[in-house]
């Protein structure tokens, strides 16, 4: 609701050269495109435009540029870093500038998302509260499917809360959280029935006097708006991405019931360190080898894939290290002599003291223990060859709880990976554990220990042996589930026996390349998954915890979290 607007013919045509310039823009039940084009007040634009050309990296500057004094001397509006800047033309509107840059709240203007996740503190902020009458309360609500009782409305921005003022809050650590998706609320004094008063005469709302009839609550959930109707329901919220500050969102909001001006400047609030629903969760970014491996982020609205490692040079670690396509092509070995088979350097066959298992014969051109009928038989990076033919690796084979088919054999890639202080190795990669602020995020049914930064299922509170894993509140075998690659067995928590057609097992123990490093109890026996991108806050992924740390095969590694989660 904004008060003592300027109308003018020049502000109606300035209106529809916004309109005719967005096509797809959103637009309200009677067409109204929204938020509307800027107008004017105390000889200053109004509107939701110019609230973004003042939020800016420095205080107390608005890229708001003074009208031009002559053709040669237009003032560029460029006063600082601010999500957008306005700027005249000679002979302009002197109070509305026709040009601008930067956030555009017309064409980035979205209904979606309607709810969030929380990764770490919030920073909630009043931007402006324009020129409304009624002082809104803004605050959040955990998302359940099913309308908010009162009780699970959390104010956060208080009637009185003038511009710039700010309430810092950890969701994630609050009790009434309840673990997954967050959503917001807008609390307005409006009497019903009456546009532009305050029942009672009171225009602070609090939930009591919304309990006994007075206000409205409009939620970014518009089905459970008081005014919606389906498709042509009224919009209340428009949300914008910041395009200063990562993982930022400004929500703008309409108080009044049924309908206003459209300016979305009633209530302008910020809120700093949330992503999307669906955000920091593993993804496929389409590209080969580890540079495949994504955490899904949100931009503008939407929930895109980002990658989080990039090409390096090839290693035996059974990766596609350089993203070309092919798994420890060209990989070589700190120990002269030594072959590459399944990501691990191991003596080569043929000698006396390294023969092979019954089963298995020795290729001499690889110098590795293979089926006797893949003898000369070479396949495709991402093959394999049984019985003669090559096929796809790890085709039918579920890994036992915590490991990963690669090549087709089980291997744990963090069996040999020691994180850092403060991180958990993942897919044979070190990322921030779960209590930092762009950590891994826990499955459901698991909590985070904040001690570790592990995923833990609470329902097992002792842990469980290595080997086992917890299911419904009871340790169970890792081999539940589990189907090995062919011609090996699973029994405690491990696959195992005479070489499959791959030949992963070659009947030798194999010579690692770490020196017997040990650091797989990050990663063994938790049920956490997928990495947080580093967007923003003061925290850092580290991609690696030693020059041999493996990295995930893209494919294989979304394929395990997956099957991690249905576990």
């Amino acid at each position: 609701m904004r008060l003592g607007v300027l109308t003018s013919l020049a502000l109606a045509s300035l209106e529809a050269s916004f309109a005719a310039s967005t096509a797809s823009a959103l637009t309200q039940p009677n067409n109204v495109v929204i938020p509307t084009a800027p107008g004017c007040a105390g000889s200053r634009p109004s509107g939701l435009l110019a609230a973004m050309a003042c939020v800016c990296t420095q205080p107390g500057v608005c890229n708001i540029g003074a009208p031009c004094a002559s053709q040669q001397s237009c003032d560029d509006g460029k006063h600082g870093t601010c999500e957008s800047t306005m700027w005249h033309a000679f002979n302009d509107n002197t109070c509305i500038p026709s040009n601008h840059s930067g956030l555009d709240p017309v064409v980035e203007a979205a209904v979606t998302p309607e709810t969030f996740h929380p990764t770490c503190a919030l920073t909630f902020t009043v931007v402006t509260r324009g020129t409304a009458q009624f002082a809104n309360v803004f605050g959040w609500y955990n998302v359940t499917g099913q309308l908010p009782s009162k009780a699970d409305l959390h104010p956060m921005l208080g009637c009185g809360d003038g511009a710039g003022k700010s309430a810092v809050l950890d969701i994630t650590r609050e009790a009434a959280y309840l673990g997954g998706d967050i959503a917001f609320f807008l609390m307005t004094p409006q009497a019903h029935g009456a546009s532009t008063q305050c029942a009672s005469g009171d225009c602070c709302p609090t939930l009591a006097r919304i309990a006994n009839g007075e206000g409205y609550l409009y939620y970014s959930e518009r089905k459970y708006n008081p005014d919606q109707n389906g498709a042509s329901s009224y919009i209340h919220l428009i949300t914008l991405g910041s395009h200063l500050v990562p993982r930022k969102f400004y929500f703008a909001w309409e108080d009044i019931y049924g309908g206003s001006d459209n300016e979305f400047t009633d209530l302008v609030t910020s809120v700093d360190g949330v992503e999307c629903s669906g955000g920091g969760e593993p993804c496929a970014t389409g590209k080969p080898g580890a540079c495949g491996i994504g955490v899904t982020h949100c931009a503008n609205g939407a929930v895109g894939c980002v990658g989080v490692v990039p090409p390096s040079a090839e290693k035996c670690d059974g990766v596609d290290n350089d993203c070309n396509g092919k798994v420890d092509d060209h990989a070589t070995c700190p120990t002269a002599g030594d072959v590459c088979q399944n990501g691990t350097c191991v003596h080569p066959c043929g000698r006396s003291e390294f023969r092979c298992t019954v089963g298995t014969s020795c290729d001499s051109a690889s110098q590795l223990c293979v089926d006797p009928a893949c003898i000369g038989v070479t396949c495709a990076g991402d093959q394999v060859c049984t019985g003669g033919r090559c096929v796809a690796a790890c085709d039918g084979v579920a890994c036992p709880h915590g490991q990963t088919c690669v090549g087709n054999a089980c291997v744990d890639l963090c069996g040999a990976v020691a994180c850092a202080a403060g991180q958990v190795c993942r897919e044979g990669t070190c990322f921030a554990g779960c209590a930092a602020c762009d950590g891994v995020v826990c499955a459901s049914g698991t909590k985070c220990d904040t001690g570790s930064g592990e995923c833990r299922d609470p329902s097992c509170p002792q842990g469980c042996p290595t080997g086992t894993f917890c299911k419904a509140g009871a340790c169970v075998d890792g081999c539940d589930g589990a189907k090995c690659p062919a011609g090996q067995a699973c029994a405690h928590g491990q696959c195992s026996g005479t070489a499959g057609p791959s030949g992963a097992d070659a009947g030798f123990a194999p010579v690692t390349d770490d020196g017997g490093a040990d650091g797989g109890a990050s990663g063994a026996n938790d049920d956490s998954f997928g990495p947080r991108a580093n967007a923003g806050c003061a925290c850092d992924i580290v991609t690696h915890a030693s020059s041999t740390a493996p990295l995930s095969l893209l494919a294989l590694a979304i394929l395990a979290i997956r099957r991690r989660r249905s576990t």
